[in-house]
């Protein structure tokens, strides 16, 4: 292996929660959650950590779900959900929370599975799955909701895996992974399914 190296190890209280871009310049960086609730953002470049800082601490019932650039900034941001189904962003520049606030509560019952920018707008949208395996989409304007809707259901057995530009049409798409361990994706326009693929079936011992 070459081009890698280790970044240390935090110990086994934090867990790393999600990468984005949050100093703006151009090389992903990590934030890792305590079992406490604190948050840190590791700032890299390449395989080293050059700096970072923590976030301070909501508390254990607080969970980061994802990043995303929800303010068009150039500098990712984070998407919290509260065991109570509640969803709040922070604005960040670096390890400083500049801005964010409350988007409401959904209910427990639905879980931020993912960020991305699905209608093209610059600003990054929230994924959610239900329980029930219905998908729905936030489309967002820093923390306020500007539209969205339900996608699809795709039944209980499939689940959102990630979000990603799977056709570089500049939208981002869907990837699920079924209990059977089939892979799929979603290509999307807004809220509108315009294309399904399936990947194959590596078996149910493989995990996305």
């Amino acid at each position: 292996m070459t081009g890698g190296g280790s970044l240390g190890n935090p110990g086994p209280s934090w867990h790393l929660k999600a990468t984005g871009d949050f100093y703006g310049n151009g090389s992903p960086d990590l934030v890792w959650q305590n079992d406490d609730g604190t948050a840190y953002v590791w700032e890299t470049n390449g395989s080293s950590a050059i700096g970072g800082g923590s976030l301070g601490n909501p508390g254990p019932s607080w969970h980061i779900v994802g990043s995303g650039d929800f303010n068009d900034d150039g500098k990712s941001d984070i998407l919290w959900q509260n065991d109570s189904g509640e969803a709040y962003i922070w604005e960040l520049n670096g390890a400083m929370v500049i801005g964010g606030g409350s988007l409401g509560n959904p209910g427990p019952t639905w879980c931020a599975i993912g960020t991305g920018d699905f209608n093209h707008d610059g600003f990054a949208d929230i994924l959610w799955q239900n329980d029930s395996g219905e998908v729905y989409i936030w489309e967002m304007n820093r923390t306020n909701t500007i539209g969205g809707g339900a996608v699809a259901n795709p039944d209980p057995s499939w689940h959102v895996m990630g979000v990603g530009d799977y056709n570089k049409d500049g939208r981002s798409d869907i990837l699920f992974q079924n209990s059977s361990g089939a892979v799929d994706i979603w290509e999307m326009n807004g809220t509108s399914i315009i294309a399904s693929t399936n990947l194959g079936n590596p078996g149910p011992t493989w995990h996305l």
